[in-house]
């Protein structure tokens, strides 16, 4: 199952540790927001499905203190390690990682918060993951999912480069059979699940200068594996793309967002 309905476009390991690094920096405080918002406090049990490098898991680590506990999950047994090293710095004895699949979630109500960040956008059977998920919840516990629609990315001013990555990002996840405008489709897929309660928000962190500037640029020199391998763009085509997108990002007067995000959340009965 693994194989056949798990198909990440991105560099893992430290690549892609480094890059989640970044995300996760930019990210941090909105996460943090919703989780709060969401009943997250002292002695919350939270998995994090799909955790890449650990920063949600540790954050979290870090709020439900020594009367909680942390579990985050990751097929990427490299990325894993780095996460477990991570904890391990920061002297967290409340926190695990374990390489697991999404698909293979073996918790049977043990969690307070069951939390996915980007994601089932990565998975050709969204569904299954989210079905184990709800199986992790207590009853009247939450899930929370953030994750995106891609084609809600924007620049200014107008930038072929810019334009040229989002078109290659989408067709990389679609040629692997998983959807990277899953986002407004998330609250009936909660729905479809039996989850209660559902509510949504969306945000758009949009920069100017900083490291989340930077994104679109770090994410496609981490997919452009993916997308030679698929066919999408040559090796030169690439390179050229890149350097494009490196100048229209070292200019201070331009403007690129993240993709669009979808926050949906709701509860278990």
């Amino acid at each position: 199952m693994q194989n056949d309905t798990y198909n990440y476009i991105i560099a893992g390991g430290q690549e892609g540790k480094d890059r989640l690094n970044v995300l996760s920096g930019v990210m941090s405080p909105y996460t943090k927001e919703l989780l709060l918002k969401c009943g997250l406090k002292e002695g919350s049990h939270f998995l994090d499905n799909g955790c890449g490098g650990g920063n949600v898991a540790i954050m979290v680590a870090e709020i439900v203190g020594n009367k909680g506990k942390v579990v985050g999950t990751d097929k990427d047994a490299d990325i894993i390690k780095l996460a477990e090293k991570d904890a391990a710095q920061k002297g967290l004895k409340n926190i695990q990682f374990t390489n697991t699949s999404a698909y293979e979630l073996n918790y049977q109500k043990e969690f307070d918060i069951v939390y996915a960040r980007f994601l089932l956008s990565h998975l050709i059977d969204p569904e299954i993951a989210l079905q184990k998920m709800k199986e992790a919840a207590n009853r009247g516990g939450k899930i929370i999912i953030e994750d995106i629609q891609f084609s809600g990315h924007f620049c200014y001013p107008a930038n072929a480069a810019f334009d040229k990555y989002v078109q290659l990002y989408t067709a990389a996840v679609k040629q692997k059979g998983a959807d990277a405008n899953i986002g407004p489709g998330l609250p009936e897929l909660l729905k479809q699940a039996g989850i209660q309660n559902i509510s949504f928000d969306v945000i758009q962190p949009t920069f100017q200068a900083g490291e989340g500037k930077w994104m679109a640029y770090i994410t496609l020199d981490k997919i452009k594996a993916s997308v030679i391998e698929e066919g999408l763009a040559t090796e030169g085509e690439i390179t050229e793309l890149l350097l494009a997108l490196e100048n229209f990002t070292k200019d201070t007067n331009s403007i690129i967002s993240l993709p669009r995000i979808f926050r949906v959340f709701g509860t278990v009965v």
